[in-house]
């Protein structure tokens, strides 16, 4: 089997034991929510925390869609009290967006799903095959981001 095809195998059966151990920690907790949740609502959700307070027009740029496609999905999410807009004080025109703490719980949950995903993942690995397998990971994380 080609290396590229046995890599996407891979990644499939990684994939699978995600959201796996992702859905089994989801459901030890109050925050089932995040089942609820469509992907492109959990990308607003990311990019919301990691941009602080986006206003739509700069989530309209991040995600190239049009503004009123950003309005419908926030809308969605403010229904579900996992953001919020705010009015911004320099332009009554502008709103930013946030994080409520709903949606701050729900990423922090997703987060700790993630790790436990990761110890599940690598406790087969003794410390210097860790130490490799996070450098490899770097090196193709870094030159997917060129």
């Amino acid at each position: 089997m080609e290396t590229e095809a046995l890599i996407v195998r891979y990644i499939n059966i990684l994939s699978e034991y995600m959201r796996q151990t992702t859905r089994e920690y989801y459901e030890q907790t109050e925050y089932s929510a995040l089942f609820n949740l469509s992907i492109t609502h959990l990308h607003y959700l990311h990019a919301i925390q990691e941009m602080d307070g986006p206003t739509f027009k700069q989530l309209a740029e991040k995600f190239s869609v049009q503004k009123s496609t950003v309005t419908e999905n926030i809308k969605r999410l403010i229904q579900k009290n996992i953001v919020s807009r705010q009015q911004s004080k320099k332009d009554l025109r502008v709103y930013h967006v946030y994080l409520t703490p709903k949606g701050n719980n729900l990423l922090s949950i997703e987060n700790m799903g993630y790790f436990g995903f990761a110890k599940k993942m690598t406790q087969c690995l003794d410390k210097d095959q860790k130490e490799k397998f996070t450098e490899i990971l770097k090196t193709i994380t870094d030159n997917l981001r060129k």
